[in-house]
């Protein structure tokens, strides 16, 4: 199961820090962390960018506040997929459900990694293969994982 949020407190939904004025050096780092997460570590696609551009729009807390609820609805989804996969007998309809909502969500922000790994948890889901099933989620778990790690990077260098 992942962990749960930790941190900042811009990482819980709808507590988002306050957005101040931040010095040029600090926003150029964090356009360094999120052009790398994009261009050389291939982590978000071109839907991040839509979403960072909306915070220079009227709306400058709407990345935080997105990544962060992605985060928290893709923890739940984790569970939901961790119980349907370790029952006796697997309804990978379920499971495909629940698959299904993470790729979708996983999309929304841009989140390509953790798609990518949805599509193989989906491909397990229609064979109803349970260990392959295990094989993906872990995988997909762990990309989750790592992205969720640079997400709260760019928040905490964000809020400070």
């Amino acid at each position: 199961m992942a962990a749960p949020m930790t941190g900042h407190p811009a990482l819980v939904v709808g507590t988002a820090a306050p957005m101040t004025r931040h010095p040029a050096p600090v926003i150029r780092m964090v356009s360094a962390v999120i052009e790398s997460l994009h261009l050389k570590m291939g982590y978000v696609n071109d839907q991040f960018w839509q979403i960072q551009q909306m915070k220079k729009t009227n709306q400058p807390d709407y990345a935080v506040r997105a990544v962060t609820s992605y985060c928290m609805s893709a923890q739940n989804l984790f569970t939901q997929l961790t119980d349907h996969i370790n029952q006796e007998n697997v309804d990978f309809h379920q499971v495909n459900v629940s698959a299904h909502e993470l790729f979708e969500q996983s999309n929304s922000v841009g989140a390509a990694h953790v798609k990518h790994a949805c599509v193989e948890l989906l491909h397990a889901c229609e064979d109803n293969d349970k260990d392959y099933c295990s094989k993906t989620l872990y995988w997909t778990k762990n990309e989750f994982s790592q992205l969720k790690r640079k997400f709260e990077t760019v928040v905490q260098t964000v809020a400070e």
